[in-house]
């Protein structure tokens, strides 16, 4: 019996082979001659991505990053039930827009739309404004603190130059990523495979990159970030410019005597002093005034110095005030408007508008003892708060939620002191107690505005469900 076993072949199991991967390219899209009509852009499977982030490692490695600064980023997706729950990877950096909005709101034209498609930023026109952080979606320009400015991936030109694939391409061990050409015409046409899961649509910015999505993604998912909304800078330089020239500019178009103009005159100054301080590079401050034709902010910076010239000029010659005070209005406008950007959901409306409109109204009301004008204009502001508010909760989303978990739960306390402050000042303004009154409504507005910054949650890729605190991830 066991010499028969012993001379019975054994069947053994096939050797398993191991699958294999997708080769890494070599070589750049040199290998892809541009036609007209056609540029680079960058696409991503995510069927074969497994989150490993070499991507980012390599990205930040070619381009010296510190490890605050990230131009490309791996977030991830998450839907189903349990036992069919999935989980999903998204690879992205710059999209290298066919419209994109950094490029239109840089007030120093820092960015320009080479012809292979890439949106570079050069660093030597850039004074760290950072307003391109708001204007893009996908909160792709990064501020880097080393450096004081913003900072982008430009798909890694050097290695395109020189025939190479870009640093996250050649890294990514799956062939998850990739650099293609496309024809602009046609994806302006249609443009669907720009769209995934938790992304702002492709249309706004005319994003080009190519997604290429599993077929089994569930129809209810959430991005993995989404449990940790995190506050934004309060940027109190923005806060002091924005509350003080409406102040100003309030005085300057209600104000009667040679006190108003002055003291309008002294805020206009120390506003516009004020700002610098928000600037990483103050002493090139001049060069916001490059981008009049295209950017909100330029048009603010233009038009708030020339009503600070006006209320200086003002108090000298009381007939340049009515020229001031349109000026500054004027001003007030421009401010606004800048913030009105649909990378900032709570900011995209013209309530925004109103705010700021009303704000100078109470504040300017109050401090030339003009009561029905700084009660309607406090009313006005509270107004428009809760009207955006409804605005934000009838479309739902994370920029709803944001809100929610910000001004209803961790700083609940400052929502409460912002709207007695402005209520008690109507009131204290209404029984004839103006300097009460002044000082409620001023304090109230000011946590108002350090509210309307830290709030203002911006729309973005999906961030990891590691990053809570990072300031990349939404």
């Amino acid at each position: 019996m066991t010499a028969t076993l012993a001379s019975t072949p054994v069947a053994l199991s096939p050797k398993p082979t191991a699958k294999r991967l997708p080769a890494v390219p070599e070589t750049g899209p040199e290998l892809l001659p541009l036609n007209a009509g056609e540029q680079y852009r960058f696409a991503f499977d995510m069927n074969v991505c497994i989150g490993c982030h070499s991507c980012e490692v390599a990205c930040g490695e070619q381009n010296g990053l510190p490890t605050s600064t990230a131009w490309r980023r791996v977030g991830e997706i998450e839907g189903g039930v349990y036992p069919a729950a999935k989980r999903y990877h998204l690879s992205m950096s710059c999209n290298h827009c066919v419209e994109p909005l950094c490029l239109e709101g840089c007030p120093t034209n820092a960015y320009e739309k080479l012809s292979n498609g890439v949106v570079a930023h050069h660093a030597d026109d850039c004074i760290g404004c950072q307003y391109c952080t708001w204007t893009c979606p996908y909160s792709v320009p990064a501020f880097q603190p080393d450096r004081r400015i913003v900072t982008k991936c430009d798909m890694c030109l050097p290695r395109l130059d020189a025939g190479m694939a870009p640093a996250c391409v050649a890294a990514c061990p799956t062939g998850a990523i990739s650099v293609e050409k496309v024809n602009v015409a046609a994806w302006q046409d249609d443009h669907a495979a720009g769209n995934a899961p938790h992304l702002p649509d492709a249309g706004i910015t005319m994003s080009t990159t190519r997604i290429i999505l599993p077929n089994d993604v569930p129809e209810e998912t959430f991005a993995a970030s989404d449990w940790n909304v995190t506050a934004e800078d309060p940027h109190w330089p923005l806060v002091w410019l924005t509350v003080m020239s409406q102040l100003s500019v309030g005085i300057a178009a209600l104000g009667s005597s040679g006190a108003h103009r002055l003291v309008a005159a002294m805020l206009a100054a120390a506003a516009m002093a004020g700002a610098l301080l928000h600037l990483g590079r103050p002493a090139m401050a001049w060069k916001a005034l490059r981008n009049l034709r295209r950017s909100w902010l330029s048009r603010e910076v233009a038009l708030l110095s020339l009503y600070a010239g006006a209320a200086a000029l003002s108090v000298v010659a009381p007939s340049a005030q009515s020229v001031a005070a349109f000026v500054g209005v004027a001003g007030l406008y421009a401010s606004a408007r800048l913030y009105v950007v649909p990378g900032r959901p709570a900011w995209f409306t013209p309530l925004t508008l109103i705010r700021f409109m009303a704000t100078a109204a109470a504040l300017g009301g109050a401090a030339t003892v003009r009561p029905a004008i700084a009660i309607a204009g406090g009313v006005v502001a509270l107004a428009s708060t809760a009207a955006n508010w409804g605005r934000l909760a009838a479309h739902g989303g994370f920029g709803w939620r944001g809100v929610v978990a910000l001004e209803f739960g961790r700083f609940r306390l400052h929502t409460v002191l912002r709207w007695f402050g402005v209520g008690a000042g109507c009131v204290a303004v209404a029984f004839g107690v103006p300097a009460v009154g002044f000082l409620l409504l001023a304090t109230g507005e000011a946590v108002g505005r350090w509210l309307f910054f830290v709030s203002a949650v911006p729309s973005n890729m999906p961030g990891s469900f590691w990053r809570g605190t990072s300031e990349h991830h939404r």
